[in-house]
């Protein structure tokens, strides 16, 4: 018999050793379950604590002319790196790399904790751009006191055209915090570079590639240990190389007309609408943009009163001054409202309502026809003419050309213009009201019309192709592919009749666009000086070639405050012709390199 004081010390004793045994039969269980069951999951999760995956950015698409000469390229460029997540207690020893980069210790930890989302945590994030070689050297040679960092080794943009083709190509911007929400699900990471405007924007999903990854074995404090043999990298996939309708001779030709000027020129193939130079001027250089852009200059180039950052050719709004008298010539002929060779007396000035309206030749040009009225610039018989129209039809004729539109260019947040509408103009003079004083205006695009200079160019190029409004591209067309646009339906004696009218303006008796000739090929035209509130006119001149070959080309020039167009605008589209005839035409029939 057990006494009774030795009962509870043995009753204490079977349930510890019960405890014991059911721990212990636990500990197996889960210690079978890890080992054995789960042995696969623990493995991967040992290999993600001690391999890294380092993202290889793909290449960015190279951009090259018509003719397969680089426009844009990249060059090597190396930047520093950290996961947020595994540097978070090790942020007071990462200020330490402010010795070797152009970082204060509050900018690098400021930098790393901007980084909030979960998944973020966990991607790479750049801390620094463009390390030069002696700043690598010295990282690397204090690498042990900054742990969880890594260089990152990718390309950016190089720029090795002599053309600069600036509003174009456009410009590269790094993605904020707040454009992660938007690109987040499209692969994109904090930091990352995306096209911002041109060309680079619109072709982003071309020219941006696919990211590779390389692996590297990093022990318990974070340090690099180098790549893994057994785990080769997943190269990256370069972006598209995209051949662009650009010639970069003509190109560098018209930014050197351009050179101390503002405005804007175009040079297109009417028959693809391909455009072979374009150019706002002034324009700025690429280079800044191939990394972090300093806050100063860029406040420099947006406060510029040039306005650098304008892109004229289809941002820049202007009265089209005297070259809208061609479309006033349409209306006429398209409803019959005079005949081609129908006369009205100019006297210099004519008299409407209660002032006096003046001609360009102040002793006035007599009895003109239409086509001597285009060819000389006329604008009594303009005047004349316009009330025969009325606003309905000149406004029907005017959005038939395609002002008051965007064209479709590729280059985004393009300008629709303005062409009046009997609302609008009721709602702006609604104090005095509007009469058919304001048509004289409009009859010679003055007033209230603003249209952009590639709007033009199309108007142009539909004349020149007898009534197909092109789509103008920057990109270049296979050899063969359709064109894209609609027809504007107007009798054939319309396009007869513009046609032979813009060749008087530059071989004609008195016409005003005699100093756009050269020898060799036939030239049609049509200049205008744009009245400016601001200081003198703008000067513009619009036409087009037809080399002996039957090559066509269209130009349209605008010289902003460069005065009569019949003088400046008329002279350098000369320069651009002789230049189209004897250079660029000639180049064409050589054995070029095979464009992408």
């Amino acid at each position: 018999m057990i006494p009774s004081g030795a009962v509870a010390p043995l009753f204490r004793r079977n349930m510890l050793a019960a405890a014991t045994v059911v721990a212990l039969a636990i500990l197996g269980i889960r210690f079978f379950q890890y080992q054995i069951l789960k042995h696969d999951e623990f493995q991967l999760y040992a290999e993600k604590n001690s391999i890294r995956s380092i993202r290889m950015p793909a290449p960015r698409g190279l951009l090259l002319d018509r003719n397969g000469q680089f426009l844009v390229t990249n060059r090597p460029y190396y930047g520093l790196a950290v996961v947020p997540a595994e540097v978070r207690g090790s942020l007071e020893q990462l200020r330490g790399l402010s010795r070797y980069i152009d970082l204060t210790p509050e900018e690098i930890t400021a930098r790393i904790g901007a980084v909030r989302g979960v998944y973020e945590q966990y991607q790479s994030l750049l801390l620094y751009d463009d390390l030069s070689f002696t700043q690598i050297s010295q990282i690397e040679e204090h690498r042990l006191e900054f742990p969880g960092i890594f260089f990152l080794d990718r390309t950016i943009r190089h720029y090795p055209s002599r053309a600069r083709a600036t509003h174009v190509i456009g410009y590269l911007r790094s993605l904020s915090a707040e454009d992660m929400i938007k690109y987040k699900d499209r692969g994109y990471r904090p930091g990352e570079q995306i096209g911002a405007v041109g060309l680079e924007r619109y072709l982003e999903d071309r020219l941006r590639g696919q990211d590779g990854y390389r692996y590297h074995l990093v022990d318990n404090l974070l340090r690099d240990l180098g790549s893994l043999p057994n785990k080769p990298p997943q190269p990256a996939r370069p972006g598209e190389a995209v051949a662009l309708a650009i010639d970069i001779n003509l190109q560098a030709l018209a930014e050197q007309l351009f050179e101390d000027r503002r405005g804007a020129m175009l040079m297109m193939d009417p028959g693809t609408g391909e455009i072979l130079a374009y150019v706002s001027a002034p324009d700025y250089v690429l280079e800044p943009f191939t990394g972090s852009i300093p806050v100063s200059l860029w406040e420099q180039w947006r406060n510029n009163p040039d306005k650098l950052l304008l892109n004229r050719p289809i941002n820049g709004l202007y009265p089209p001054g005297s070259t809208f008298k061609l479309l006033a010539a349409a209306v006429a002929q398209a409803y019959n409202l005079i005949g081609q060779e129908d006369t009205l007396s100019c006297a210099g000035r004519y008299f409407f309502g209660d002032r006096y309206f003046r001609c360009n030749v102040l002793a006035g040009h007599g009895a003109v026809n239409m086509e001597q009225a285009i060819a000389q610039s006329c604008n009594i018989y303009f005047y004349q003419l316009i009330q025969r129209i009325g606003f309905d039809r000149w406004r029907e004729i005017v959005l038939l050309f395609g002002f008051g539109e965007p064209t479709g260019i590729e280059v985004p947040q393009e300008s629709a213009g303005l062409v009046p509408s009997r609302p609008y103009m009721d709602r702006k003079y609604a104090d005095v009201g509007w009469t058919a004083g304001h048509m004289l205006n409009l009859v010679l695009g003055q007033g209230d019309i603003l249209v952009t200079p590639l709007q033009l160019a199309r108007m142009t190029a539909a004349i020149a192709n007898r009534g197909y409004l092109v789509r103008p591209t920057l990109l270049h067309r296979p050899p063969g592919a359709a064109p894209e646009g609609r027809l504007i339906e107007l009798p054939d004696a319309v396009w007869d009749n513009l046609q032979a009218a813009m060749y008087q303006v530059v071989y004609g008796f008195r016409g005003t666009g005699f100093r756009a000739k050269v020898p060799g090929g036939r030239i049609y035209g049509k200049t205008g000086t744009a009245q400016n509130p601001h200081g003198d006119g703008h000067s513009w001149f619009t036409g087009y070639i037809v080399a002996p070959g039957g090559e066509r080309a269209v130009l349209t020039l605008l010289v902003e405050q460069g005065g009569l167009g019949s003088r400046l605008a008329a002279s350098l589209a000369a320069t651009v012709f002789d230049h189209y005839l004897n250079q660029y035409l000639p180049r064409q029939d050589q054995d070029l390199a095979q464009v992408p």
